[in-house]
């Protein structure tokens, strides 16, 4: 994108991208089963990927209209297969067999407005229903009741839904108002960006469907809006004389008026069962019990005590930064009373402890049904040597017993320990380099990252009273544009973005090496180079180790360097969104952690200095 957004930038010339289709798809078709459920979200998660696939390729009008045919059929292909599943979801049809992936898809890299629909189809990132403010779709059915209620089943209807969250919820809204009796029914999708109402593509799609169509009823599809901006651009584009204009989120369905407004949230969008209700249910003090017997009912699990209790754990960031306190569960009653409250468990990690305390288990939140089963099934594949279990949503793992990050590790031990842990890191390292999403020849797109740095300088100076004042060099080395994918072009999906903590790479007592935290469901598009870039620069390498496990790597030293840029700026990023209050002491560590950030990262660029004299 352009250089005052931050995000990829393309230089002169142009290259083409290799996308994996399998890495991306596949993996979910693997993941789901029979369940109707699970089929009818790897359906739409094929919606989300060809249409932002096919906007990339609509906004630039040097793409070949032969590949954007092909992206266009798939998209098409891929739309019927997720009214198919819709109709599955409500009995209306019998489970078809699950259609096949392509598996490749190859996309010429031009232009500014290219990268970012590109970004989204590498990630696919997961709805917000089956993520951080969980929702039960099966309340559409309400929601098509009541509109139909209101408008009655003569009028046409469309609709819209808003990517990433209302491409899942668009299909089923359309299955169930054809059951109610809707002659007239279609469901599109848009992703409006930023002075964008909709893609060019979509704008004309939308325009011939109310070409033909009058006194039309639209209804605007998404997750749960926080501030409405997003539906609001879609609003402007569907406004007009004749359209009657609704808004619609699981659970929740208001009238539009000429400004979007979002409602209010009194309710919750899902549907809890009290004599089976799943572990995010069961929070509160007084579900604990239900939560234990839940786990113990769990096939596969090792045995669990009578005795054991739970544990929110506080998140590292809050304890190294801030009060110590860990977050609320989602149910506490402070924060249901919030502006908009949330459902969701991925703030409350948990371990099972014994009687003593000591932790037996962990539990954390990595996304309900196939989103999450899949990467559970990812990060097994990378380490098959640690058991873990899916249930409703959460990764169990059992406890790996006293451990050391490997940073305090590295730094206290003999020259043969050092070299067998940096063995280890490359084998992790390399073992996520080759999860290949896709593959970027002769690329020339930069990614600018002059903004991003003033962004976490000016935030740095308002939550430690003093902005840092860098060198001249250094200053010059962090503005320069990065390149995108670095030197290899390798996309790889990450969780570098809220993952790169030193605590998340920890040494047992056998002295095997472990890493933490490698779901990417809220992560993003990575490359191998800014992977070894972040590790080197948050464990505080010395610059010839960094060259002996680049080696390990199979990456030239030169490339690496391209990216610590990058790498140190998503480090103190996640710092810096990793604590919600400084306490006294967490603001001087702050200060002096940053410090030491941009130092290692001059020490490892050949720098001798990073701060003013």
């Amino acid at each position: 994108m352009t250089a005052e957004t931050g995000q990829p930038t393309p230089m002169r010339s142009t290259g083409t991208m290799c996308i994996d289709v399998g890495q991306i798809l596949g993996r979910l078709c693997t993941a789901a089963g029979q369940k109707p459920l699970d089929r009818y979200f790897v359906a739409c998660a094929a919606v989300q990927f060809w249409a932002d696939l096919l906007d990339a390729h609509e906004s630039d009008a040097a793409a070949s209209a032969s590949t954007t045919g092909r992206i266009s059929e798939a998209l098409r292909l891929a739309t019927r297969e997720a009214d198919h599943a819709g109709q599955v979801l409500l009995g209306q049809r019998a489970v078809p067999a699950m259609a096949d992936v392509p598996a490749l898809a190859c996309a010429p890299l031009f232009g500014d407005s290219r990268a970012v629909s590109l970004i989204k189809a590498l990630r696919l990132p997961m709805p917000e229903c089956c993520g951080y403010n969980l929702a039960d779709i099966e309340l559409i059915a309400d929601d098509a009741r009541q509109l139909i209620g209101r408008v009655g089943v003569d009028r046409p209807m469309l609709i819209v839904g808003v990517r990433t969250g209302g491409v899942y919820l668009a299909p089923l809204w359309k299955a169930v108002l054809t059951g109610f009796g809707v002659a007239d029914a279609h469901w599109c999708t848009v992703r409006p960006q930023a002075g964008q109402a909709a893609s060019v593509g979509q704008a004309t799609t939308l325009q011939a469907w109310f070409g033909s169509r009058r006194t039309s009823v639209v209804v605007v599809v998404d997750d749960q809006p926080d501030t409405g901006v997003t539906m609001g651009r879609v609003a402007a584009l569907l406004h007009s004389p004749g359209i009657d204009l609704w808004f619609a989120s699981v659970g929740k369905l208001w009238r539009g008026p000429e400004r979007f407004h979002a409602p209010s949230y009194s309710s919750l969008s899902v549907v809890c069962d009290r004599r089976n209700p799943r572990l995010w249910e069961c929070l509160s003090a007084n579900e604990h019990p239900r939560f234990i017997e839940r786990l113990q009912e769990a096939p596969g699990l090792p045995a669990i005590p009578e005795d054991v209790r739970l544990q929110f754990r506080c998140p590292q960031g809050e304890l190294r930064y801030g009060l110590g306190c860990a977050w609320l569960p989602w149910n506490d009653a402070r924060v249901m009373s919030g502006r908009r409250p949330l459902v969701n468990p991925r703030k409350t990690p948990i371990a099972v402890c014994d009687s003593r305390g000591q932790a037996l288990m962990h539990l954390r939140f990595i996304g309900e049904g196939v989103f999450g089963r899949a990467e559970l099934q990812r990060v097994q594949e990378m380490d098959c040597t640690r058991p873990a279990w899916f249930i409703d949503g959460y990764a169990v793992t059992v406890d790996i017993g006293r451990s050391q990050s490997f940073r305090e590790q590295f730094h206290e031990s003999s020259p043969s320990t050092r070299a067998d842990l940096l063995a280890q890191t490359a084998n992790w390292l390399n073992v996520l380099a080759g999860q290949v999403t896709a593959r970027a020849h002769n690329n020339s797109v930069v990614t600018a990252l002059g903004p991003r740095w003033e962004s976490v300088l000016a935030a740095m100076q308002a939550r430690c009273g003093e902005r840092p004042a860098l060198s001249r060099q250094l200053g010059e080395f962090l503005a320069q544009p990065v390149p995108w994918l670095g030197q290899t072009g390798r996309a790889i999906r990450s969780s570098l973005r809220y993952a790169c903590g030193d605590w998340h790479w920890q040494v047992d007592e056998q002295g095997r090496l472990h890493r933490f935290q490698l779901e990417t469901n809220w992560g993003d598009v990575s490359f191998p180079e800014l992977e070894l870039g972040a590790f080197l620069v948050e464990n505080r390498l010395a610059r010839t180790d960094a060259h002996h496990l680049a080696s390990l790597c199979g990456l030239v030293y030169s490339s690496v360097r391209e990216s610590l840029s990058l790498a140190a700026v998503t480090i103190a990023e996640a710092r810096l969104r990793s604590v919600r209050t400084l306490s006294e002491r967490g603001r001087i560590a702050l200060r002096r952690d940053f410090d030491e950030l941009l130092a290692t990262a001059s020490a490892l660029a050949g720098f001798e200095t990073s701060l003013a004299e």
